[in-house]
């Protein structure tokens, strides 16, 4: 509510913020519907023509009972209304901004006194003309905005007064619905945006679906119900042990503190991600997670971030992936965000990938096997996008929460092969010699260590980069990265806390097997 409070404040002050974190328009002069903010444009006009601030009035007004905040709110819908939006390329037929306005406009005269309500009239050509553009089939988007539509045709569709278009528009927005579950959504309940934001916005929506279905007594479907179940239970997964989301894809610092963590190992193939973790008994918190990427089934939201990892350990997000920060192509820090450089994997100096489409590149780019061990457990990848090169990552997480990374490169020709961590931005890094390097949070330190092989010749450095944990701002970061110039290289690197360095007495590969020691115990894995 102080959030809500803040931006109706600023309202009165003729101050408009059309969401959280953005600077406000100055209103002075009325509201101008065809503003330009001078590096986000089209954010700004997405939110401005969804009317988002009626929301945030209508949350005040709940508690307040102040009847000028209806009278503000009213004054916002009809101003919008009565400004011909035809004579400038702005935002408000758009499906984003459509689907949300409606919604709202529903809530204010759902919400609103009777001396306050919308004319009748002018209600009824609002619910109208939002409805036939959410029905269009020119104007839907297969992606969660269609999703959007669908729940917003469902909403507003109940408050028109011809039956025929009622139940014509309620059967599309149910159709496209159930086949959206089929299309973005794995067996195993993942959302193929590659975002975990975005899945928990999905579900949201779908929250909303089931509500107003129930409410209008339809039916979604037993399976679409039953995948939408599972998708839910994903969340638990995918949920870091401190109840954070890791930044995967477009995903910036977001929390669920009351959603149960499920600690069990997670691999789905088809959305080509993986989770491991082992449960600290004692104190769920510094229990360890690792998450894997590689492959996808759609584009959205997808980073160049194949054979990628984030990972979890002691209470601390050490390995951290990129953030979203926007959605401009043409920005720099958004091309680094979304390249391999701004993720903890194994790439190319200087060379980059292209994803063609899922179909095509489901055969070189993907996850190939998962292992589950009492001593540990393995999950491997597959990235062959690069010209004439073939990149092999297994990840292993022992029991002992050490996370050993086995990264092969196989070349046609010398590349420099880059084997690249992206650290917490709140952790600092001390280089110990060329292979090692120590990661510090506080008291906490953990040990980063590549192992050097019979004929290689890595060389290491610190470099900085970025992170984005909420829309529009970023901050630097420190990454570590160990070199090797061949056609033929092996990286064996471990990353643990430093309590256990004298713990790992020996690591190596011979042929296809990893041997190493914890302590007194000796382990080999088959690779």
């Amino acid at each position: 509510m102080e959030h809500e409070r803040t931006l109706v404040n600023q309202l009165f002050e003729n101050k408009l913020i059309v969401k959280r974190g953005f600077e406000p328009i100055d209103i002075n002069k009325g509201i101008n519907w065809n503003y330009r903010h001078s590096e986000n444009a089209n954010t700004y006009q997405t939110y401005l023509h969804s009317l988002e601030i009626i929301s945030d009035i209508l949350k005040v007004y709940k508690v307040d009972k102040n009847l000028n905040l209806l009278e503000k709110a009213k004054d916002i819908i009809l101003d919008w209304y009565i400004t011909d939006h035809t004579k400038s390329d702005n935002y408000a037929w758009k499906e984003h901004p459509v689907s949300s306005r409606i919604n709202h406009i529903i809530s204010y005269q759902t919400l609103a006194t009777p001396e306050f309500k919308i004319d009748s009239e002018i209600f009824k050509q609002l619910i109208e003309t939002h409805c036939e553009f959410l029905n269009n089939e020119e104007n839907y988007k297969f992606n969660n905005h269609g999703l959007m539509m669908d729940y917003s045709l469902l909403n507003s569709s109940q408050f028109l007064d011809d039956e025929e278009k009622k139940e014509n528009f309620t059967n599309k927005a149910l159709y496209r619905i159930r086949y959206f579950i089929y299309r973005d959504f794995t067996r195993k309940g993942v959302h193929l945006e590659n975002s975990p934001e975005y899945h928990k916005l999905v579900l949201a929506l779908f929250r909303k679906i089931e509500r107003i279905s129930k409410q209008r007594k339809l039916d979604l479907g037993r399976n679409e119900v039953e995948i939408i179940k599972l998708a839910q239970n994903y969340k638990n997964y995918i949920i870091l042990p401190n109840q954070y989301y890791p930044m995967i894809g477009d995903t910036g610092t977001i929390t669920e503190p009351k959603l149960k963590k499920n600690f069990k190992n997670f691999i789905d193939y088809d959305a080509g991600i993986a989770i491991l973790q082992n449960l600290n008994t004692e104190d769920q918190k510094k229990s360890a997670m690792l998450t894997f990427k590689a492959g996808y089934q759609n584009k959205t939201h997808k980073h160049l971030d194949d054979l990628s990892t984030t990972f979890y350990l002691d209470g601390y997000e050490i390995l951290i992936d990129s953030g979203k920060y926007s959605y401009n192509n043409h920005d720099s820090i958004r091309n680094h965000l979304v390249s391999p450089y701004a993720h903890t994997t194994i790439c190319l100096e200087g060379k980059s990938y292209q994803l063609t489409n899922p179909i095509k590149d489901q055969f070189k780019l993907k996850i190939t096997r998962y292992t589950g061990k009492k001593n540990y457990k393995m999950v491997t990848g597959i990235n062959e996008l690069y010209k004439n090169v073939k990149l092999i990552r297994h990840n292993i997480l022992t029991k002992e929460n050490i996370y050993i990374i086995i990264d092969r490169v196989i070349s046609k020709q010398k590349e420099e092969i880059l084997q690249n961590f992206n650290i917490n931005e709140n952790a600092q890094v001390r280089k110990i010699d060329n292979l090692t390097y120590e990661i510090v949070f506080g008291d906490e330190s953990f040990i980063l260590k590549t192992f050097e092989r019979y004929n290689s010749n890595i060389t290491s450095e610190i470099k900085k980069g970025f992170v984005s944990r909420r829309f529009g701002y970023y901050e630097e970061n420190t990454q570590v990265n160990f070199k090797e110039y061949s056609e033929n290289a092996t990286y064996i690197t471990a990353l643990f806390n430093k309590k256990n360095y004298d713990k790992l007495k020996y690591i190596a590969i011979k042929m296809n097997r990893l041997s190493y020691q914890i302590g007194d115990e000796r382990y080999s894995i088959d690779i």
